[in-house]
């Protein structure tokens, strides 16, 4: 979701992207290890496979492949794979001199490995965020309209993608730039309504979407949201501070996006882009209420950079929290990362995707951190990725099943 994109998708993606003419994703296909030692690029096989808060994490170790998805498929924003074998993707297809650009969704029923175009409803023009309550309900959001200025678009399939349905959103709803599902079933979206960042609700699947609660003024664009059970969500957004200059925000609900509140970030903070919240082991809910947020880990990452477009100097930046954001914490990130533009904790350990540098070519990167750590031990550079281009999207149900999403290096090449 960037400034510099037109359609300009709110503010998730801030980085600039040269125009690539394909899409790919990369999928590990092999189990990683972990070891107590290592250098980036290196295979280790000392350590167990499963990380123990005690034990750092080597780099990487495993197979990357990448996985041409189908023809026309110009970029992919966003990833989430219920199962396994079922994932979704979502992004735009290419324009061309007949054909403006539109809504891509492709789908994997393999983990990744091959993918096919769903049929989207007409009139969407880009996707940017899509959340699955199961392999047959998901919900995708994003913006119609070709000008740039929505209407905002939430799409819903209760039937695995056969169908794709078009819902209804509130009246001024220029753009849809977030969604979050519970594993019950919730579902919540962040919308830009009146210029105010609102959270959209349903009364289920197929049901039209109303608008509750709105954040802070203060905040510009939501980036990304995350949700632990229907009354507790998090998001992370963009603050601005004067022309062509941001600074990230995270925001708290514990009543359904009625009412919201900002949390305190570290200074130094730039654009983040996206946030993953889970219960602490041993926390959960019963079936009547709802457990603390102290209870919460989340991790959100971005940049330190502050300023919009052009080549930036900022790093990545991990913030992490063991209390629900009642402290966030600042983590060590390597520092050939200079933004962090997806994340995902379902492996256990986060895997974090972005980029390397702050000008073009913009290579992929993807790090990863031990299991139940609050900002204590540093991120590890896993790989970069052979792409030239930002991995946007990632989706993890452990260390040796995780989908990247991004644009691929022939695509790149083929632009200059």
């Amino acid at each position: 979701m960037s400034a510099e994109r037109t359609p300009a998708p709110a503010a998730r993606r801030l980085h600039h992207r040269l125009a690539p003419l394909a899409a790919l994703a990369l999928v590990i296909t092999a189990a990683c290890t972990s070891g107590t030692s290592g250098t980036s690029g290196t295979s280790g096989t000392s350590g167990s496979t499963t990380p123990t808060p005690s034990q750092p994490l080597a780099p990487w170790v495993g197979t990357f492949i990448d996985v041409a998805v189908p023809a026309g498929v110009h970029s992919l924003q966003d990833v989430t794979c219920p199962t396994a074998s079922r994932c979704w993707a979502v992004g735009s297809t290419l324009a061309s001199a007949k054909d403006p650009s539109i809504a891509a969704v492709v789908a994997s029923g393999d983990g990744g490995r091959s993918w096919v175009v769903q049929v989207v409803p007409a009139g969407v023009t880009y996707l940017t965020d899509i959340a699955c309550t199961g392999v047959r309900t998901c919900i995708a959001v994003g913006q119609a309209g070709t000008a740039g200025d929505g209407p905002g678009a939430v799409i819903t399939t209760t039937n695995g993608g056969v169908t794709w349905t078009l819902q209804t959103v509130p009246a001024g709803t220029t753009d849809v730039t977030a969604v979050a599902c519970t594993p019950g079933g919730h579902c919540t979206a962040l919308a830009d309504i009146a210029g105010r960042v609102t959270t959209l609700t349903s009364a289920g699947a197929g049901g039209a979407w109303v608008a509750s609660g709105a954040l802070p003024a203060t905040v510009s664009a939501a980036t990304a949201e995350s949700c632990t059970d229907a009354a507790h969500c998090w998001a992370t957004g963009i603050s601005p501070v004067d022309v062509g200059h941001a600074v990230g925000a995270v925001a708290a609900t514990a009543d359904s996006g009625a009412t919201w509140a900002l949390q305190t970030v570290p200074s130094g903070t730039g654009a983040l882009q996206a946030i993953s919240c889970t219960q602490l082991a041993g926390t959960g809910s019963s079936t009547t209420t709802s457990p603390p947020t102290s209870t919460v880990s989340c991790t959100a990452v971005g940049t330190t950079a502050t300023s919009f477009g052009g080549n930036r100097t900022g790093q990545g930046i991990v913030l992490t929290t063991s209390n629900g954001g009642a402290a966030w914490v600042p983590a060590v990130v390597t520092s050939t990362s200079a933004d962090l533009l997806a994340v995902s904790c379902g492996a256990g350990p986060c895997v974090a995707v972005g980029t390397t540098v702050a000008s073009a070519p913009q290579a992929g990167i993807i790090v990863l951190t031990r299991s139940g750590s609050a900002g204590a031990s540093a991120w590890r550079r896993a790989t970069t990725a052979t792409v030239a281009l930002p991995l946007a999207g990632v989706s993890c149900l452990s260390l040796a099943s995780c989908v990247v999403v991004g644009d691929s290096i022939t695509a790149h090449l083929s632009a200059r």
